[in-house]
């Protein structure tokens, strides 16, 4: 079996998460990315290309740049994976979803997904101080969000200070056989035969495996993974 690749993973990882906690995306600027940046697309036909792109964090789709205005791909799931060209950062499709890639085998993908959180930001007290759904339906389509009707480029880029600040919702998954599954114990454990949940539960304890640390959902896709090879399973 090959060689994971978890080091090189780790240290692009690790870049990432500089980068992305320099900045902020905002309600003019809701994208994944401080600007659209250049990748290599490849597509479930098996053609690729190369285009400027970003992911938007309102319904976590593909936006691309052709001059100054903004376009949406008319199938978003003809698009199976995203590859920076400035540091290979990698990003899959999966269940309408792009999730970037923090570690891989054969069997299976560890990795991240994110999403603006518009309830959060929408969650402001109504009638009483209480909250109101009614509100947030209300305030969801009133507010102004870049990339949705206004898709101006350099319109959009002058606004992104001027509006709020987008809270995000963060989450870190295994995508295995095309289903993304939270990254948690109970979650995994039941992808595994019977057998093998009591030895791999000690593993977890013996390694003090902590689920919300990339170094730890690396070393559990490394243990499944020849488990999920024995039952035939693949991403």
């Amino acid at each position: 079996m090959k060689k994971f690749l978890f080091a090189g993973l780790l240290g692009m990882f690790a870049s990432c998460c500089l980068c992305a906690h320099a900045w902020e995306p905002t309600t003019m600027w809701p994208y994944l990315f401080e600007d659209f940046t250049d990748a290599s697309l490849c597509f479930t036909s098996g053609d690729t290309g190369k285009a400027r792109v970003n992911i938007h964090l309102l319904r976590n789709d593909l936006h691309y740049l052709n001059g100054s205005k903004i376009y949406t791909p008319d199938n978003q799931n003809e698009v199976s994976r995203i590859v920076l060209l400035s540091d290979s950062t990698t990003f899959v499709r999966c269940e309408n979803y792009f999730v970037e890639v923090l570690g891989e085998t054969a069997q299976a993908i560890v990795g991240r997904r994110t999403n603006g959180d518009f309830d959060r930001l929408l969650q402001k007290p109504g009638a009483y101080g209480t909250s109101s759904s009614t509100s947030a339906v209300d305030n969801l389509s009133s507010l102004q969000i870049g990339g949705v009707s206004n898709l101006n480029y350099d319109l959009i880029r002058v606004e992104r200070e001027n509006s709020e600040t987008l809270p995000l919702s963060v989450r870190f998954c295994f995508v295995i056989d095309g289903t993304i599954y939270n990254a948690n114990k109970r979650t995994i454990s039941k992808l595994l035969p019977k057998e093998d949940r009591k030895e791999f539960n000690a593993f977890l304890k013996k390694n003090k495996v902590k689920w919300n640390r990339v170094e730890g959902l690396q070393q559990v896709l490394e243990y499944i993974s020849p488990l999920l090879a024995e039952q035939g399973g693949g991403r």
